[in-house]
């Protein structure tokens, strides 16, 4: 008899384990495996929102480009992810854009349209004509803002391009977001400045993060056209940063600014 316990106590012993076992390989799972498999959805996602942000892109470009003033373009932005929700968010005035040394200019206040997903610690949007991606509060353009330097021995001509977009409001789904932009004016200037005279574009940001975006952006631009000009100085502060820009000896700054004014909406609202 007492064989006969010992035998079924053992049975008994050997199914815990294997159900520890088990157990312990749920656990290991979701410890390891659920978080990577999470990151990795979250990553595949981020690249959609990245190229919906660059068909928004291409879209009021369009419009812009191809004069349509009035017109709409509606967009669907995929802001929510396979494992948890999303927001869209469109904030006016996060930074100011100033400009010197040719005919004043009044500041011109740039927007954001932006989406966040998953944990939030990224963030995709558009700002300044450019498309941009911020993870855990480092960011970097995925398409710049537009600016552009032509030489013509010895005078230097800068065309530059910022869209001022008007709309207000945050908005979370569990779904795609659509989005309304229409083109209200297409606005352009064309400024010169005195002889030998250095052009200021000064960018001051409502946050650390977006002025050393704008600072890589003045950099990049240094880089590709500082061959054809006499000078390009690049600054950064702890909320601002700026280009200066300094024709060859005897030449002039020659500015088109292009400020096109779109209205932005969620659908329905």
């Amino acid at each position: 008899m007492m064989q006969k316990r010992d035998s079924g106590l053992s049975i008994a012993v050997g199914f815990v384990m294997i159900l520890l076992v088990i157990a312990m390989i749920i656990g290991m799972w979701a410890v390891v495996g659920v978080p990577e498999q999470i990151r990795d959805a979250e990553e595949y996602h981020a690249i959609k929102v990245t190229n919906a942000f660059l068909d928004y892109k291409i879209a009021v470009d369009s419009q812009r480009s191809g004069g349509f003033t009035g017109s709409k373009v509606s967009m669907l932005i995929p802001a929510a992810s396979a494992y948890a929700d999303g927001a869209l968010f469109m904030q006016e005035d996060v930074g100011t854009l100033s400009i010197t040394g040719v005919t004043p200019l009044p500041p011109i206040e740039i927007s954001r349209l932006y989406a966040t997903f998953g944990t939030t610690n990224t963030r995709i949007g558009y700002e300044g004509g450019g498309v941009y991606r911020n993870d855990y509060g480092r960011a970097a353009w995925v398409t710049p803002p537009s600016l552009t330097i032509v030489g013509s021995d010895p005078d230097i001509y800068v065309y530059l391009v910022i869209p001022k977009m008007q709309g207000s409001f945050a908005v979370g789904s569990s779904e795609g977001i659509p989005v309304d932009t229409r083109l209200q004016t297409d606005s352009s200037s064309s400024l010169q400045g005195s002889v030998n005279q250095m052009m200021t574009i000064t960018y001051e940001a409502d946050q650390k993060w977006d002025a050393i975006l704008w600072s890589a952006f003045f950099n990049e631009t240094k880089i590709k056209y500082g061959n054809i000009v006499q000078d390009i100085t690049v600054e950064l502060t702890a909320d601002s940063t700026s280009i200066k820009i300094t024709p060859l000896s005897g030449g002039s700054i020659h500015l088109n600014l292009k400020t096109p004014e779109y209205q932005v909406d969620v659908r329905g609202s």
